[in-house]
């Protein structure tokens, strides 16, 4: 006989693959990580994460942090809204860590640290639709980088230019949700979506409907039987 463990489980399961494989989840919606003392600490690099954030004047840079060993790699992606006040906008990403060779950042740096600068204005914005969040995006630079110690390393992005706007910095290639992420479907789109700068539509939250009817229902029938 079927344990209730083992249909919740195959429920949460169930719930994961209903989600689209181009969704990341979100590590921070509009968070403040100025500085490589604040960075935001990214566990589980492997899995599809994204930090979306807004730079201000006052926070100009987005910092995140990992540990990863020596021959692995690290798959970033950098973006911004599809929006028309920022058809210009290219921001900049750096990576800092051991073993990397010198680089002098504009900013404040973690000290003792190479790293390799990623300009955005030299490469040509792939323009991506995400149709869970009903989102776009312009992905201005992706790449899979090999990292050449172990230790701590570093991923800073931030505006080259007088333009301090909205960007994200996604991490990771292998999708992975558990039930608390699904649960929190309706925050996450009202909250992508509001980023984006996208009004509240039907389809999306028609789309979180249903998979909260599913979570539920998985639930139910996991603590019935």
């Amino acid at each position: 006989m079927i344990s209730s463990r083992s249909l919740f489980v195959a429920g949460v399961l169930l719930l994961s693959t209903a989600l689209p494989a181009t969704a990341h989840r979100p590590l921070t919606i509009g968070g403040t990580f100025p500085s490589h003392d604040q960075a935001l600490r990214v566990t589980d690099r492997d899995v599809s994460q994204v930090a979306y954030v807004e730079l201000t004047d006052a926070a100009p840079a987005l910092w995140l942090a990992f540990d990863a060993e020596a021959g692995t790699h690290v798959d970033v992606s950098l973006g911004v809204p599809v929006l028309d006040r920022l058809i210009a906008y290219r921001p900049n990403l750096a990576l800092l860590g051991p073993g990397l060779p010198p680089l002098a950042l504009p900013l404040e740096s973690a000290p003792d640290l190479g790293g390799r600068l990623f300009e955005s204005a030299a490469r040509e914005p792939r323009r991506f639709h995400e149709p869970f969040t009903g989102t776009a995006s312009w992905i201005v630079f992706e790449e899979s980088i090999e990292l050449p110690e172990s230790g701590t390393y570093y991923l800073v992005a931030w505006s080259p230019d007088e333009i301090v706007d909205k960007l994200w910095v996604a991490v990771g290639w292998r999708e992975h949700y558990g039930l608390e992420d699904v649960l929190a479907l309706p925050t996450i789109l009202r909250d992508v979506r509001a980023f984006h700068e996208v009004p509240a539509g039907p389809s999306a939250l028609a789309t979180a409907g249903k998979v909260l009817f599913l979570a539920a229902a998985a639930l139910l029938i996991a603590f019935l039987l």
